[in-house]
């Protein structure tokens, strides 16, 4: 029998799973390789966390507070201290900032920057957003807590800030770090920009691809540390038959990862995730 249409299910069939479970705290921390003027800034622990490592920053739907409705969570972006202990930080009088350049995901989601007020409180406001497909972003957020003035510690840390999405789904942010000091050659920053960095969310629990091959089809979904993944497969939209579970369990890493249906024999499928926490 010929495989005529693969449908993917963007409703969860979900277990334990609760809506607001914290935030990671994970840390992008921005430095450069050498203080010379002229280096370009880079993330010291960008190879963790890029998308083309596979992470995905993980992102819960709040059912309570400024962000209710939306999707929350994500990442602490850092500026590295002048006393090295975390990497190599940038030069002294450096003014680090991060650039939000580009947002692909979900048709019509919206990424937005909460901005804190003291750091460490949690941001009640949104400062700034992207719509999915933007590719020529200009905003961007101070991380070096410091006046720009010369020889001053380029050091941030800011806990209080928050990111949203609108819509369940992954999605993929490029941000750039730059140097907005007037402290280097002829009143210009001190390092050149950093390369685009881009960045996988995870806005709830979704498959974010779905490919067959003959008689096998492959769910790519992005997934959390603590919860187990199941494939379910169904030939039809009816919630009084029951649905069959082709794949799983899979621990989820904080990756991208698949389940794999070796049976897809059937013209019409549709697919969705069973999630399980402890």
């Amino acid at each position: 029998m010929r495989f005529t249409k693969l449908k993917l299910i963007l409703g969860l069939a979900l277990s334990g799973l609760a809506s607001n479970l914290p935030s990671q705290h994970l840390h992008l921390n921005a430095g450069a390789t050498n203080t010379a003027a002229g280096t370009p800034l880079y993330f010291a622990n960008a190879d963790t966390f890029v998308a083309s490592s596979g992470y995905v920053f993980n992102m819960v739907l709040r059912t309570n507070g400024p962000a209710i409705g939306l999707y929350d969570g994500g990442v602490t972006f850092t500026a590295l201290s002048s006393d090295g202990f975390d990497g190599p930080p940038a030069a002294p009088g450096s003014q680090l900032a991060l650039a939000v350049q580009s947002l692909a995901g979900p048709q019509d989601s919206q990424w937005s920057f909460w901005e804190s007020d003291a750091c460490e409180d949690l941001g009640c406001c949104i400062t700034f957003s992207l719509l999915s497909g933007t590719t020529n972003g200009t905003n961007l957020f101070l991380l070096s807590q410091n006046n720009g003035l010369p020889g001053e510690d380029p050091y941030g840390h800011c806990h209080g800030r928050r990111y949203t999405a609108s819509k369940p789904g992954l999605h993929t942010l490029g941000v750039q770090i730059l140097d907005v000091s007037t402290n280097g050659p002829g009143g210009g920053p001190i390092h050149n920009p950093s390369q685009v960095y881009y960045l996988h969310f995870q806005a709830g629990i979704t498959i974010s691809r779905l490919a067959r091959t003959n008689n096998i089809a492959m769910a790519a979904f992005g997934t959390r540390n603590g919860s187990t993944y199941y494939l379910e497969a169904n030939s039809v939209l009816d919630d009084s038959l029951p649905w069959s579970t082709v794949a799983g369990p899979l621990g989820g890493n904080n990756h991208l990862q698949s389940l794999t249906d070796m049976t897809a024999t059937e013209s019409r499928r549709f697919y969705r995730l069973r999630v399980t926490t402890p």
